[in-house]
């Protein structure tokens, strides 16, 4: 039986105090509507600035955006409508966002400034990212481009930030007790799913204030389009919980503790099951069952002294974050294999912001420690041990430290210009003790003891020609160090192929230059950026030549250099020349095209990347209700081109479990979505996507997208 939180949400639905009200707002202008509505990004220059004045391309999603506009199912999927980014899954408890054609360790996602990667994160396709509760989000920020001068050495191609619900900020506290409590309800018919949140939030006058939520999330039977249906073996199980406790100190300190948990059940990865269908020729694979259980508990402890609740001119947080992760797999000789690994993190950081002549300087430092333990065992038919071995999928009793001092200064360049320069110096290092497997090719693999440090800069300007135009320009530097998992992996990728370790690999670095143009009067709006980054010594798996049973044993090499170029271009236009003022029509379209150079020889000598979405968009018109600020209404289409089987490179060619051997089709998907406001306190989604339900895929995806799905989002406040 399904568990629930939903009885809760019976509570609100007897008539609540003031939801009768018939004052009219009065109406509002489109120009009006969209100057509130104007996020601000942190993310992008760690000072809180308008997207129109980034000198990068970004974007902020509020909690109404992604949970009432998109209905998002998971924090992955939310991201799937920003130009620039596709989602992959390699099932549906999985999600890993691709930004400009990179995702896994080339990426970063921070909670409230935390890391949330590890040095245990693949490259390619990882599920990490949903181990973050969407629904426990109050925004979310993406930076396309390099961020690493400022975040980090993952920032090489975009970085993600969440930032979680706590009870406000304390300059908005009313005197006395104050409670809120917040109930939701999401329903998703092609899912299967059901998610349920309780919150509850409050303050004690202007002295104390907290946050507590809960969220169960219950996903069963996924159904495709007509071709394939509904899929078995794709449901799991997720609880989620976060606190949020702040404390004014006077003066415009506050101190705050947080946290976050998260708990995830036997997420399947059905591509390699017997329970996977095929499309366009994928294959199934021969496993009984494979799921993955994923924990994640989060507990900060933070400073924060003047400045904004999201742009505090001084910061200090000090972190500890566990992260678990158990890989449960029946092969078809029903001998069962499990293992894991668990990453215990600690992390200190600090930041200040302060003038310095006509300029802003931001400056601060980044420290984090990380104990890696794993586990390896194989069971008999009969759950009897049969094996062991000394580690798991990364190296066993392994260290991975970070350190980093950064620093931007932003100065105008006269009335219209403003210059930034960032310099970051980061010293990383890792020591492995348990790497050797014993019986594998290549081995014995020794322990490891390297560290690596390097100096990555940056220049950007924007100009401010008028109020309405926007011309940037950026320069950046990117440096990658290897983490555990380039180091030591002995895993199963990709499907077919068995990576053993790679000891002596060396750090990756770029460079990226992107400029860009913006235009915002109000009721129309363009934005186009454009890219080029280069990429020496990318580390990439290359075939030893051995096969281990029937995998095709991979390594890792420095062994490409190439480049990565696209564009991202979105606008939006009020529809008032026709009389249409509550009307808006949009659009999108993303391009990222990459040669590296090949390390498989049966590929050419410069490749395509593994798993480069193809050109893809979404347009569509949405209405807006300009008087009473209730309703919105929006006909969608997203759209991407195909990718001919001859675009494949080896890799892919192999990968028939996920990859459609003769090519992957183009869509053009047809949807409708509403939100409506009943009243202050309850407001209802209701969405149709995939109306035609075609069966589509994603690049590299372990099955296919949902089919007709129709969603549904309620929400009651008391």
């Amino acid at each position: 039986m399904r568990r629930s939180i939903l009885p809760l949400f019976l509570l609100v639905c007897s008539p609540l105090p003031g939801q009768n009200s018939q004052d009219q707002a009065p109406t509002k202008s489109p120009k009006e509507t969209s100057e509130k509505q104007e996020p601000l990004v942190v993310t992008a220059t760690r000072s809180g600035k308008r997207a129109f004045d980034l000198p990068q391309a970004g974007n902020s999603l509020d909690r109404d955006t992604l949970l009432f506009d998109l209905q998002a199912r998971t924090l992955p999927e939310a991201l799937r409508e920003i130009p620039g980014i596709s989602v992959q899954k390699t099932g549906p408890a999985q999600g890993s966002p691709k930004i400009r054609g990179q995702n896994g360790f080339r990426t970063l996602f921070l909670i409230d400034g935390i890391r949330l990667n590890n040095s245990v994160w693949r490259s390619g396709n990882v599920e990490y990212w949903n181990t973050v509760d969407v629904y426990g989000l109050r925004r979310l920020e993406i930076v396309r481009g390099p961020s690493s001068v400022l975040w980090g050495s993952d920032g090489v191609f975009g970085t993600g930030q969440g930032f979680s619900i706590g009870p406000g900020d304390p300059s908005q506290w009313k005197e006395g007790f104050r409670t809120r409590q917040r109930l939701l309800f999401r329903h998703a018919s092609a899912e299967e799913s059901f998610v349920e949140r309780i919150e509850t939030q409050g303050n004690q006058g202007t002295g104390f204030g907290w946050h507590l939520g809960v969220t169960y999330k219950d996903y069963g039977t996924w159904t495709a389009g007509q071709e394939v249906g509904s899929l078995p073996y794709t449901g799991y199980q997720e609880f989620d919980g976060d606190y949020k406790f702040v404390l004014p100190l006077g003066g415009g300190d506050r101190l705050i503790l947080a946290g976050q948990h998260v708990d995830q059940k036997k997420g399947p990865r059905t591509h390699s099951t017997v329970f996977a269908k095929s499309w366009r020729g994928t294959t199934a694979g021969s496993d009984f069952s494979r799921d993955i259980d994923q924990k994640r508990d989060l507990v900060y402890i933070g400073w924060r002294r003047g400045g904004t609740w999201d742009d505090a001119e001084t910061a200090l947080t000090a972190s500890y974050q566990r992260f678990e992760e158990e890989e449960n797999r029946v092969r078809s000789n029903s001998r069962r294999r499990i293992q894991g690994d668990t990453v215990d993190q600690f992390g200190l950081q600090g930041r200040h912001r302060m003038r310095l002549g006509e300029g802003t300087l931001t400056f601060g430092f980044e420290a984090y420690h990380e104990g890696v333990d794993s586990f390896y065992r194989e069971l008999n038919p009969d759950q009897s041990l049969r094996s062991t071995r000394p580690r798991g999928p990364v190296a066993d009793e392994a260290v991975y430290d970070q350190l980093a001092l950064f620093g931007l200064y932003e100065h105008p360049l006269g009335e219209d210009l403003v210059g930034s320069l960032g310099l970051r110096y980061q010293y990383v290092e890792a020591d492995a003790d348990v790497v050797d497997i014993p019986g594998v090719s290549g081995g014995p693999f020794a322990p490891v003891h390297r560290s690596w440090n390097q100096f990555v800069g940056q220049a950007s300007l924007v100009w401010k020609p008028e109020d309405r135009v926007r011309v940037f320009g950026n320069l950046a530097q990117s440096f990658r160090a290897p983490n555990l998992s380039d180091l030591t992996r002995f895993d199963v990728a990709l499907s077919g192929d068995l990576e053993i370790p790679s000891t002596d690999v060396d750090p990756e670095k770029f460079l990226t230059l992107e400029g860009g143009v913006r235009y915002d009067d109000g009721l129309r709006r363009l934005s186009f950026t454009a890219f080029h980054t280069w990429a020496k010594d990318l580390i990439q798996r290359k075939p030893t030549g051995n096969i281990v049973g029937g995998l095709t044993e991979v390594t890792k090499t420095n062994a490409s250099d190439g480049y990565f170029v696209g564009f991202e271009a979105e606008g939006a236009t009020n529809l008032d020349f026709v009389g249409l003022d509550n009307f808006e029509f949009y659009s999108y379209v993303d391009f990222v095209s990459s040669l590296i150079d090949a390390t498989d020889p049966s590929d050419p000598r410069r490749v395509r990347p593994k798993g480069l979405p193809p050109i893809k968009g979404q347009f569509g018109i949405r209405f807006l209700d300009l008087v009473n600020e209730r309703l919105t209404a929006e006909l969608f289409f997203p759209w991407s081109a195909g990718l001919s089987a001859s675009e494949y490179n080896a890799a892919e060619r192999r990968n028939t479990q996920r990859i459609p051997p003769d090519g992957l089709p183009a869509y053009l998907l047809v949807g409708i979505r509403g939100s409506y406001k009943i009243n202050d306190r309850m407001r209802a989604s209701l969405s149709i996507e995939n109306i035609e339900n075609r069966d589509y895929r994603i690049l590299d995806s372990g099955l296919n997208e949902a089919g007709t799905n129709v969603i549904f989002t309620f929400e009651a406040r008391f």
